[in-house]
């Protein structure tokens, strides 16, 4: 199993959120944590950056993994429209 490091600002965000949303969020960053390479989780790659996208209804949540030390670093948690602006 894989071990959750939330960066500062995916933290923040997260806490801020209501609480059904918050729920699903980190139920299935659990279930990620679990099995990084589900089927059963909307997971793609990043297009022109490193690290794996996570779809959570409207949301997504921007993260990277290291395999060699079983850490998923969750970088960015964001509406749909607002996550992919630098």
């Amino acid at each position: 199993m894989y071990k959750l490091k939330y960066r500062r600002q995916a933290r923040n965000y997260l806490a801020r959120l209501p609480l059904k949303i918050k729920t699903a969020i980190v139920e299935c960053l659990h279930q990620l944590a679990k099995n990084p390479d589900s089927l059963s989780l909307d997971i793609d790659t990043l297009k022109g950056r490193e690290g794996f996208r996570l779809r959570v209804g409207q949301y997504r949540v921007l993260y990277t993994r290291q395999d060699d030390r079983l850490i998923i670093e969750i970088v960015k948690i964001r509406p749909r429209g607002d996550i992919y602006k630098r």
